[in-house]
This record gives structure tokens, sequence and C-alpha cells, in this order.
């Protein structure tokens, strides 16, 4: 089990479940620790898509709504410029 455990021994019943308890709170603080890495790196690869994500959004569609501002710029322009020729 321990290191320790030979230690427990000596005192029968009691030392046994000391010893039973110690080795069963070295797994549990194992099992967290594999939970934590795990959540860890669960974040990590989230945190990178993100990042992935959020990069398009500037690249890929500032572009397009930049596209789209001057295209209705110019759609109003050219309205502007068909209500001056209907007034003359």
């Amino acid at each position: 089990m321990t290191e320790v455990a030979p230690l427990f021994w000596q005192y029968g019943a009691i030392g046994v479940i000391a010893a039973l308890a110690l080795f069963a709170v070295k797994v549990m603080y194992g099992q967290l620790q594999a939970d934590y890495d795990r959540e860890k790196a669960r974040g990590d690869r989230l945190e990178e898509e993100l990042r992935k994500i959020n990069e398009t959004v500037r690249t890929e569609y500032l572009s397009t709504i930049a596209k789209a501002t001057q295209a209705m710029g110019d759609a109003n322009r050219a309205v502007a410029d068909a209500l001056a020729a209907v007034r003359r």
C-alpha cells in the first residue's frame, strides 16, 4: 500500500483501518489530480479553438462588413443621384 503501512500493523485492527484510510486518501487525491489535469487540458483546447474563431471573425467577417458598408454607401449615392435627376 504505502511506505508507512507497516507502522500501522502493530496497532492491530485500528492500524489496518488507518492504513486503509490513508490508502483511500491517496487514491482519491490521485483521481482528483487526474480530473484536474483533464479539465485543464480541455480548457486549453477550448481556449485555442476560441482564439481561432475570433481570428476568423476578425479576418473574414470584418472584411465582408466593410464591403457591405461600401455597397450601401454606393447605393445611397445612386439613389441621391437618381432623385436629383428626377427633380431637374
